[in-house]
């Protein structure tokens, strides 16, 4: 009797001990926002020059892509002689060259575009107790995400930031 007496205060403590234990693992429920990241970059400011870059490729990449789709067609309905093949060829060396040098300079012209908003998002998300803040495009994209409930979409909050 005088062991069952000992015993139950033990465990008592020992449940008391275990007790902060499963208060640190209990999950924590996540906030996830979205954003339609398209939409940010349209609103910034410096937007003028990322569109001017593009525009220059379009001009430049255009007239390329509409040659060798000629050349493409001409190819697969066999009418293509061997010049018109290694024309395509040569084409579809520069259009490569020229896509990846456009693609560059968009890339470094949006660069300081997507770094401030990035910061933006942070702040926002910070402000509005988000955890993980996703593109729109990219969770529809993948079927990430197949269900959003309304209230979770941070772009306008991020666009009135930029404005600032």
């Amino acid at each position: 009797m005088k062991r069952m007496l000992w015993i139950a205060p033990v465990l008592a403590a020992i449940g008391l001990m275990g007790a902060p234990l499963v208060a640190q693992t209990k999950p924590q429920a996540v906030k996830i926002g979205f954003i339609n990241s398209d939409m940010a970059i349209e609103a910034h400011p410096d937007y003028a020059k990322v569109k001017a870059v593009r525009d220059q490729a379009d001009k430049e990449l255009k007239p390329l892509q509409n040659q060798l789709t000629q050349l493409q067609q001409k190819i697969q309905s066999g009418q293509a002689t061997a010049k018109d093949q290694q024309d395509f060829q040569t084409l579809r060396q520069a259009y490569q060259d020229a896509l990846k040098k456009w693609s560059t300079r968009t890339e470094e012209a949006g660069k300081p575009l997507t770094e401030q908003i990035n910061k933006i998002i942070k702040k926002v998300a910070e402000e509005n107790g988000f955890q993980v803040i996703m593109d729109y495009k990219v969770a529809s994209a993948s079927n990430l995400v197949v269900y959003a409930a309304d209230g979770l979409d941070v772009t306008q909050k991020v666009i009135e930031e930029l404005k600032k």
